[in-house]
């Protein structure tokens, strides 16, 4: 017999797929974050717009990179609960990559069924380099998308970034301890100065920001994540679908019901 409440099992029925797009870069730790979320170690399914389900092999037949094509829906076992769409960052000379993203949140956002939707879209940014925002990036965040989809901004990479913290204060005259003990702070003041700030200048700068340490440890968590991410949507029901889908965070799942 089921144990959720009567409103989340009929939800579930209409609209069983909490559906996210993931954009980043290549390296920005897209497929680490969302095994995480999934609690996997798998790979996820592949199925096509129908729904059918395609082999992986022919997938990757052009290089690896036709994993990236938005229309496919990536699907883990542990967690069927989300439908994942996966897109490249855009690097340098990718214009055309932004309108197809574009054109995806567009067409999600003229589907009259709640499940056809785009639900949220969590925007890749790594900290581990010389360019933290790219000048497509900044165009993305500067065009008016149809919709209300919350955006997440999610930073990975963020040991690189403590490397060049650790090596900024030792170039300001600070010993090894102490700039081992300055750089949290050091990172805060790099993550604010490179990317929270120009990206609060834009014309659709994101609902929430999150910082992912590293996601190769098991100890680490996406519980913040999901929980900016709940808090990001207006509308109720989709609030109570993904509180559904991810039941083993059960803070997440206690404040929330709390809420609703």
């Amino acid at each position: 017999m089921s144990t959720e409440p009567q409103d989340t099992v009929d939800l579930r029925s209409k609209c069983g797929h909490f559906r996210v797009l993931v954009i980043g870069r290549a390296n920005a730790g897209k497929t680490t974050l969302l095994k995480r979320v999934c609690d996997s170690i798998e790979d996820p399914e592949i199925y096509g717009p129908d729904g059918n389900w395609i082999d992986p092999e022919h997938v990757e037949g052009s290089g690896g990179r036709a994993i990236h094509d938005i229309e496919l829906q990536l699907i883990f076992k542990s967690n069927p609960g989300y439908i994942f769409h996966d897109s490249r960052g855009f690097e340098s000379g990718s214009a055309n990559e932004i309108e197809k993203v574009k054109a995806f949140i567009a067409e999600r956002a003229a589907a009259t069924e709640l499940s056809e939707q785009l639900h949220a879209i969590w925007y890749c940014l790594p900290t581990d380099t010389t360019r933290p925002l790219l000048k497509a990036d900044e165009e993305f965040f500067a065009t008016d998308l149809q919709g209300k989809v919350p955006i997440i901004a999610v930073f990975t990479k963020l040991d690189g970034l403590g490397n060049e913290a650790f090596t900024m204060l030792l170039d300001d005259d600070y010993s090894a301890e102490e700039a081992a003990k300055e750089v949290p702070n050091k990172v805060k003041e790099l993550l604010e100065a490179n990317f929270k700030a120009r990206l609060e200048e834009a014309k659709r700068p994101p609902s929430d920001y999150v910082r992912l340490d590293d996601m190769r440890k098991e100890t680490s968590s996406c519980n913040e994540l999901i929980d900016k991410t709940a808090d990001a949507l207006t509308n109720e029901t989709l609030r109570l679908l993904l509180v559904s889908v991810q039941q083993n965070n059960i803070d997440l799942c206690i404040r929330h019901a709390v809420r609703l």
